[in-house]
Parts: C-alpha cells; sequence; structure tokens
C-alpha cells in the first residue's frame, strides 16, 4: 500500500522530453472530443461562463486558489491567462456537452513547471455536472492529445520519486497532478486515468498562514520506445497534416529530430541486450538463435531508414529549408508518406520484442 506520509521532496535533474514549448497558440488548436464531451480552446466570449465556474465556492475550494473570485478582476486574469499571447504558455480547453456545446467545465495543462518539477493538469467542473463521469471522460481524451504534441529533449530538475529505477539515459517523461490530501474524488479519477500517487508534502494556507495543508502529488508516464516511434505516424502526423505549408513541414522537422535522438540509442541499447541474452543463451546450450534474431530485428530499423525512408526525408528536409520548389499538396503527400514508412518501421522492434519473448517462454 503506498504511504501518503508527508515529507521533504528531494529533486534530481535529469534528461527527459517535454512537448515543444511555447505551446501552440488557440488558433492552431483543433477541438476534439469524447463521446458526450467537446473541447476548444477558450474565447473572449466565455467570460461569463468563466465567472460563474470560478465563483462557485464548492469547486474553487480545491483549485491552488483555494477560494472563489472575490473581485471581477481576478476572473479577467484567469481569462486572459487562457487568450492570446499567454495562450501558448498552457494547454486547457473549455470543455462542453457534445450535444449542445453547454460549456461545463475547464481543463488541461495550466502549470508548466509544478510542484514535482513536471507540468501539472487540472480541472474544475460546474457543481451541477459532478458525479456524472465526465472527469474521467475528459482525462481520457486529453492525455492521449497531451502526449501526442511534439517534443524536445530537456533537462529538467523533478521530484526523485516520479523517476523509475533503471529508466535510462533519457528519464520516461511525465505529467503531474496535485491535489488537497482530503480531496478523494480528484484522487480517484487520477488514478482510473492511470496517476500513480508519488508524494505527499504540507504547505501553509495562503489564506490562513497559521494552517498548514497536505498536497498530494500524482504522475501519469509517457509511453515510450516502440510505442513513440508508431506515435510519431499516429499522433504527430496528423497534426502536421492539419497545417499547411512551412507550419506543416516545420513539424515533421520536429517529429524527425525527435526520433532521430532517440530511436537509435534505444535499438542499439536493446540490440545489445538481446545479444547478451543470446550469448548466454548459447553458453548453457539452449535456443539463442530467436533472441539474436530479435536483435536484428531491433537495429533493422537503421538499414530500413536508409534504404526506403532517405529519399523521403531529403525531400522534406529541402522543403524545410525552402529550397524544394512543390506545391503544399506535393508537401502533405510527402509527410503523409513518410508517417505510412514510419509505421511499417515502428513494427520491426515490435516484431523483435515479441519473438524474444517467444523464445524465452518456450523454453520450458
Amino acid at each position: 500500500m503506498e504511504s501518503t506520509k508527508p515529507s521533504s521532496i528531494d529533486f534530481v535533474t535529469v534528461k527527459t522530453t517535454l512537448p515543444v514549448y511555447p505551446l501552440p497558440p488557440n488558433h492552431e488548436r483543433s477541438t476534439f472530443r469524447s463521446e458526450r464531451l467537446s473541447m476548444r480552446p477558450m474565447t473572449e466570449d466565455d467570460f461569463g461562463f468563466l465567472q460563474t465556474l470560478r465563483t462557485c465556492p464548492d469547486g474553487m475550494k480545491w483549485s491552488s486558489q483555494g477560494g472563489p473570485d472575490i473581485e471581477i478582476e481576478q476572473t479577467e486574469k484567469s481569462l486572459s491567462l487562457r487568450l492570446p499571447p499567454k495562450d501558448v504558455e498552457r494547454y486547457d480547453w473549455v470543455i462542453s456537452l457534445a450535444e449542445t456545446g453547454e460549456p461545463i467545465g475547464l481543463g488541461g495543462t495550466c502549470v508548466w513547471s509544478s510542484e514535482l518539477g513536471w507540468p501539472a493538469l487540472g480541472y474544475i467542473f460546474l457543481k451541477e455536472h459532478w458525479g456524472k463521469g465526465y472527469a474521467s471522460e475528459f482525462m481520457k481524451v486529453y492525455l492521449d492529445k497531451w502526449w501526442s504534441l511534439p517534443r524536445n529533449e530537456v533537462e529538467l530538475t523533478v521530484d526523485k520519486n516520479t523517476i523509475l529505477q533503471g529508466d535510462g539515459e533519457v528519464k520516461q517523461e511525465c505529467i503531474s497532478a496535485i491535489t488537497l490530501s482530503e480531496n478523494a474524488p480528484s484522487q480517484n479519477v487520477l488514478r482510473k486515468a492511470g496517476f500513480e500517487f508519488v508524494s505527499s508534502w504540507v504547505e501553509v494556507d495562503t489564506k490562513n498562514e497559521s494552517q498548514e495543508l497536505t498536497l498530494h502529488g500524482f504522475v501519469a508516464r509517457k509511453e515510450k520506445e516502440v510505442r513513440f516511434i508508431a506515435s510519431l505516424s499516429l499522433d504527430g502526423i496528423p497534426a502536421a497534416l492539419q497545417l499547411s505549408g512551412p507550419p506543416a513541414v516545420s513539424v515533421w522537422q520536429v517529429l524527425f529530430n525527435r526520433g532521430f535522438a532517440l530511436m537509435p540509442k534505444f535499438a542499439g541499447t536493446t540490440a545489445i541486450a538481446y545479444l547478451y541474452a543470446a550469448y548466454t543463451a548459447h553458453q548453457q546450450g539452449r535456443n539463442w538463435k530467436g533472441l539474436a534474431a530479435s536483435a536484428a530485428l531491433t537495429v533493422s530499423i537503421v538499414p530500413f531508414t536508409i534504404i526506403f525512408m532517405s529519399s523521403t526525408n531529403d525531400l522534406l528536409f529541402k522543403a524545410s529549408a525552402g529550397t524544394f520548389d512543390a506545391s503544399q499538396e506535393d508537401v502533405a503527400t510527402l509527410i503523409g508518406r513518410w508517417g505510412v514508412l514510419n509505421l511499417v518501421r515502428s513494427l520491426l522492434p515490435l516484431a523483435g520484442a515479441a519473438l524474444g519473448f517467444s523464445t524465452l517462454f518456450s523454453e520450458e
């Protein structure tokens, strides 16, 4: 059972990944939806809804502010943070009922660096819509949206409890959520969404400095390696194709650079592990050929890239540099072709993993 006893947070600096910052501005964000909900960027017309949301004591007591807006200037400031030019500093959304378009909540990544060091998400709903499962429904689709953003490798100082042991040089990226210790409903929502408790600590209550608040920190982790290769095609390429001209090529180049920085390291490290296992199996007189084949399949992403993807890469690099005379439709076709080839490439280490596990578990 997880220990929720408060303690001090110990920090460590690591290499990891984060979405490219500044984040996409509101005018580049596409609405998305779940079964019952629709999410869109905030506009100036949402002031009345935001004021209703932020003046509800029952909902706002769980917020970082700790209570409802008293002055209209507080609501005006909150709105301004979600409109240009501040919109690129956060990634939150108005949550509406899909059938009617009625706004019922607000949610997303509102803090770039939380107490745990990672970006933090949060949500708040009008009280009349509590208890209907909307928070869990939003969290599921929002996390998919967040993980699909183009990423860079960064150095980040984070709570050491959020780092998995043996996670390699580039640590698994997290997104955090902070709750008051007594906010059990939100903690249940977080666990349903795949978050895990990592730390608990005490802070002075800013509304009453004679009192202290106990906070609980949770994180969800981004899938890595094989899933990452496929996500470039399944998530990143559709995002690029929603744009046109130079912005689309720029998104593609971010995806390419991100994959180039991570995947050769992953392939090499994984192949070495397979080869060591194959050597050990050979020494012990066990089946080793399947493990050797797994190593070959994993590193085959390199020759696959050279043979099948180099020409497409070269043309897209020229488009990015402005030296390729092609229409927007031609560039979109190239990006789409790259996405298909990359998806095929992602199947190679997946096949290697399947063969490796099959070899290991087929032995009695």
